[in-house]
């Protein structure tokens, strides 16, 4: 059986990145949300959120201006300069009390925190992810955006060796976390054909401004994309649902 969760990322960073993903979530297409809890329109995402109570909203892991303080050049979110800065057992609980304190935020909403992934997948640092697996086992998450490597096309790629990959999943599995078999970026051309068995989440950026996300915008609420998931023999899915679904 084919799965789809389509999950539409920065929640609450703008009103018309809010706009674009209740959009495209009406249009029948986005079926999970990550959230910005500490950015400007995060209040306003939130009524959305309880306003549409079928989609299902995680978090937004945000550090960027922790883990990116003092560099703006493309090795900002290298993986050699974020260990060398986690090397450091001062700022690394700064960091997990960041970790905290957003998980809190967003509890404090009274939402359902079905699911965590990271603004330019800061989650999947080596030296971060199992801390925030730890996490969310304390504040009873049960489902993490999981890859064995992650493009983020201004920086360099976060990418995991096959050890440490079979650790992590090892890791997810011994805690019962559970996590798409694959992960598809939807800011890049994508075909829904290509979607094989098992789950699948695609990431996608629907807004009304911003060229890229008006035209996955456009993509998510077209008719076309609708009727090629049916012809697809697709299921689209939340992230709630892949936590309480038995899926093989």
């Amino acid at each position: 059986m084919k799965y789809l969760i389509v999950n539409a990322d920065d929640f609450g960073l703008s009103n018309y990145i809010n706009e674009g993903i209740i959009r495209a979530h009406k249009a029948g297409s986005v079926t999970s949300t990550t959230l910005m809890i500490n950015r400007e329109f995060a209040r306003d995402a939130v009524r959305l959120a309880r306003e549409n109570s079928d989609l299902c909203v995680g978090l937004h892991l945000d550090l960027d201006d922790l883990l990116g303080k003092d560099e703006t050049g493309p090795e900002r979110f290298g993986v050699e300069r974020m260990s060398r800065l986690l090397s450091s057992r001062r700022f690394l609980k700064e960091v997990v009390a960041e970790i905290d304190a957003q998980i809190r935020g967003f509890k404090n909403t009274g939402l359902e925190l079905t699911h965590i992934d990271g603004h330019h997948h800061l989650h999947a640092i080596p030296e971060l992810f199992p801390l925030i697996v730890d996490r969310m086992l304390s504040y009873g998450i049960k489902t993490i955006r999981f890859s064995r490597e992650f493009d983020l096309i201004k920086y360099p790629p976060i990418g995991w060796d096959e050890e440490f990959f079979q650790e992590m999943k090892s890791l997810l599995e011994k805690h019962r976390i559970r996590v798409a078999n694959h992960f598809v970026t939807g800011w890049q051309p994508y075909d829904l054909m290509s979607i094989g068995d098992g789950v699948t989440e695609l990431m996608v950026h629907p807004g009304t401004k911003e060229e890229w996300r008006i035209k996955e915008l456009e993509t998510l609420e077209s008719r076309e994309w609708i009727d090629t998931v049916k012809a697809g023999g697709i299921r689209l899915i939340s992230f709630r649902d892949l936590a309480e679904m038995a899926i093989d």
